[in-house]
């Protein structure tokens, strides 16, 4: 099967109330000619998402994945239910909705991939086509505003914290809709897209208000290729020391779709930064955690490695807003080059205190040799 055969997959991720399945409602209702069969993921005994799509279409082709999250234990399902899908009934593509709480990688390796619980090869049936995230734009702005109270639904998760879920979706995607963008004023929207740009400049981007876009906007796009998506994310491309392209023409201000160029230099006029912070010389792991926990609003999302003194294990970091992990990764190998590499994004950062900050926390002279390993790899 060429691929111009093969069944074209759309995955639509965001976070619960930021409008999935209004999107999917909308193009079962518009799907510019096409047939189309879905796919809806929901955390849920009862998939109340599943039933609203039923209700808006007489299509037969919708499957109901619950209780379970497709990004980890339903993985197989996913793929099962995908393959029943093209061997039962001819459809033109095949739309999925994630859970809330999905990471978006997990979802496309399905696609691309397969499986251990599925000996379905998706390569000979599917072409993952368009990464879409439904961005709940107000969601973001409270989010991301320090101190100031969560939209209503928005409930925190110990697991998949909200700005962590908000972050990692945009950060890899073909599409962003900024929908519920009507409810943000526009200079906060405009500082908004600023900071999407810089943690995802690949990625179209629209403004949506009840996600209502042309179907040719996320369906059949072609746009979808994994090694790009991953090497996208803003912060790799800071680290691999790439800036950031103002003048890319994949733009668009509202759903009636018009591209537009961004304006150059918005990410300056809004206060919008990245810094990389390296250092040869190895962390104080308790004056680490300290600073870590004392979360500075103006960061919106710090990733990298750290080196740690006395510390065998490679100490990851990945920061979205208030939510901050950091734990072992991996260990050093004999011939690796031991250093810290943190990128920064955020707005109206201070560069130099937050390095100075940084600069404090490293270990001091015979202070590395001399920190105690701890039964914890790292104190959080």
């Amino acid at each position: 099967m060429t691929d111009t055969e093969m069944i074209p997959v759309t995955v639509v991720s965001g976070y619960l109330g930021a409008g999935k399945t209004t999107l999917i409602n909308h193009l079962l209702s518009n799907p510019g000619g096409r047939r189309v069969a879905v796919i809806v993921n929901d955390m849920g005994e009862v998939n109340i998402d599943a039933e609203l799509i039923e209700r808006a279409s007489e299509d037969e082709g919708i499957v109901d994945l619950s209780n379970g999250c497709i990004c980890c234990r339903l993985q197989g399902d996913l793929l099962e239910e995908a393959s029943r899908l093209a061997e039962s009934r001819v459809f033109d593509t095949l739309l999925v909705e994630s859970s809330g709480i999905s990471e978006p990688i997990p979802v496309a390796q399905v696609f691309t991939e397969g499986t251990e619980t599925s000996d379905v090869d998706p390569t000979t049936l599917f072409r993952l086509d368009t990464m879409v995230t439904v961005l709940d734009t107000y969601g973001f702005w409270k989010e991301f505003d320090a101190g100031a109270q969560l939209p209503a639904g928005a409930q925190p998760d110990e697991d998949r914290p909200l700005s962590e879920v908000l972050v990692e979706g945009i950060e890899f995607c073909d599409v962003l809709l900024l929908n519920k963008s009507d409810m943000v004023p526009d200079d906060v929207l405009e500082e908004i897209e600023a900071v999407v740009d810089t943690l995802q400049p690949r990625a179209k981007r629209l403004r949506t208000s009840y996600c209502e876009v042309d179907p040719d906007v996320v369906l059949d796009t072609d746009r979808f290729d994994f090694e790009t998506a991953k090497r996208s994310q803003g912060w790799k491309r800071h680290l691999r020391g790439e800036g950031h392209d103002h003048d890319r023409d994949e733009r668009t201000r509202s759903g009636d779709d018009h591209d537009r160029d961004a304006e150059p230099g918005a990410a300056e006029r809004h206060g919008v930064s990245s810094f990389v912070f390296r250092s040869d010389r190895p962390f104080h792991p308790e004056r680490l955690a300290a600073w870590l926990e004392d979360w500075d609003g103006a960061i919106i999302r710090a990733k990298g490695v750290c080196y740690v003194a006395n510390r065998e294990e490679v100490i990851g970091l990945s920061q979205a807003g208030p939510s901050v992990r950091a734990g072992p990764i991996g260990e050093w190998r004999p011939g690796d080059d031991r250093r810290t590499q943190l990128v920064f994004i955020g707005r109206k950062m201070d560069e130099d205190r937050i390095r100075e900050e940084l600069e404090a926390c490293l270990a001091a002279g015979d202070e590395a040799a001399e920190v105690e390993a701890a039964a914890d790899p790292f104190p959080l």
